[in-house]
């Protein structure tokens, strides 16, 4: 089985990891924040020599495909893209709050409940999705503003919110029966075990057409004509 490049560029930090068989074979994480293009074919070079790897020797090229950090997302489906196409391998994109989630319960294997990883998408709106322990989407990844009654079906589920989006709901929710993780982490290397199930599934993304999840509409600000 060959290794999978695994590139995780939603979030304000660039990570890169190689994982083979759902195993990590070594992993790298900038230390400077909305760094994505500086760093991320620097950590390629230094992972593929700490794994003793060359890149013949990498199957697939998977990307953490949002929502998240606009630019960061364009850099990293970019950068995969030109990789598979590179070395003639598929491209997998895998949901970045499920990748959170997944990140959660490997933390917290012992939690009985549901984990919502929120996003902050500004104002008073979140992106989120509900997973349960083996990652099995409960609902839809989903942009959405924020009240009162939000998300209030899940309270009788033990629900673990994660995420910097949580930092704002916070002080609508009014279930005491809830855990709140406003900095919990994430990177490549969590990208591991999805990415191996994609792969022996042979879930894959269209090179040519996929674009980032972003999950609603993304607009930039012209530059004034002078």
């Amino acid at each position: 089985m060959k290794s999978i490049l695994l590139i995780e560029t939603s979030s304000e930090f660039c990570s890169l990891a190689l994982g083979k068989g759902g195993e990590i074979l070594a992993q790298a994480t900038s230390d400077e924040a909305f760094k994505h293009a500086e760093h991320l074919f620097l950590q390629l070079h230094t992972l593929t020599k700490e794994a003793r790897i060359t890149f013949s020797e990498i199957g697939a090229v998977a990307v953490s495909a949002g929502p998240g950090s606009y630019t960061g997302l364009r850099i990293g489906l970019s950068a995969a893209k030109g990789f598979c196409l590179a070395w003639d391998v598929p491209l997998i994109m895998l949901s970045t709050l499920k990748i959170m989630a997944g990140a959660f319960f490997r933390k917290f294997p012992d939690h009985k409940g549901v984990c919502v990883p929120m996003l902050d998408a500004r104002r008073m709106e979140v992106y989120y999705g509900v997973y349960d322990s083996t990652l099995k989407a409960l609902s839809k990844d989903q942009a959405h503003e924020l009240t009162s009654d939000s998300l209030s079906e899940w309270i009788s589920h033990n629900p673990a919110f994660i995420g910097n989006g949580t930092e704002k709901f916070k002080a609508l929710w009014t279930s005491e029966w809830s855990t709140f993780d406003l900095h919990s982490n994430w990177a490549a290397a969590d990208m591991a075990e999805l990415a191996h199930e994609a792969y022996i599934n042979h879930d894959f993304a269209d090179l040519a057409y996929s674009e980032p999840e972003y999950l609603k509409p993304f607009f930039t600000t012209a530059k004034p004509i002078e």
